[in-house]
């Protein structure tokens, strides 16, 4: 175990209002999630600001990870793997750093994508090396 992982949190009710849902509906990429957990950060810090001292509490010693950084192979898109573990990678790196994968021999950037109805991985938002982000079908024109 890691030390930074035994911190004091704040209270479980304070951080499952902030982040609490059961679930990320699809298809919410890690900045939409922040963003939509940004909108309850001013009821938290009021509540904890103004009305005295942060409930504290010791972080659980049981279930505790450690998270590696992510590093450049965690961005790497295996596209021989199944669908819908790619597409959450993509959203988990998106809007930040972005996950990579070759495609027909090109490095792209993929920022959005999809399961298609046969389940195949449908990209919708990437970008060329040194080149902006746009549409998969903005790339696709632009390679004829």
């Amino acid at each position: 175990m890691v030390a930074h992982d035994r911190l004091p949190r704040l209270a479980a009710r304070g951080v499952a209002r902030l982040f609490g849902w059961r679930a990320v509906p699809d298809p919410t990429t890690f900045g939409r999630w922040l963003r939509r957990g940004g909108a309850a950060l001013p009821e938290l810090l009021d509540e904890v600001l103004v009305h005295g001292e942060p409930e504290l509490a010791p972080q659980p010693e049981e279930g505790v990870t450690y998270a590696d950084k992510i590093g450049p192979a965690d961005r790497e898109l295996d596209l021989s793997r199944p669908a819908a573990g790619l597409v959450d990678r993509v959203r988990a790196l998106s809007p930040h750093i972005g996950a990579r994968a070759v495609v027909d021999g090109r490095p792209l950037l993929v920022w959005k994508a999809r399961v298609g109805d046969d389940g195949s991985l449908e990209l919708l938002e990437v970008q060329p090396e040194g080149r902006r982000r746009m549409s998969y079908d903005e790339y696709l024109r632009g390679l004829r």
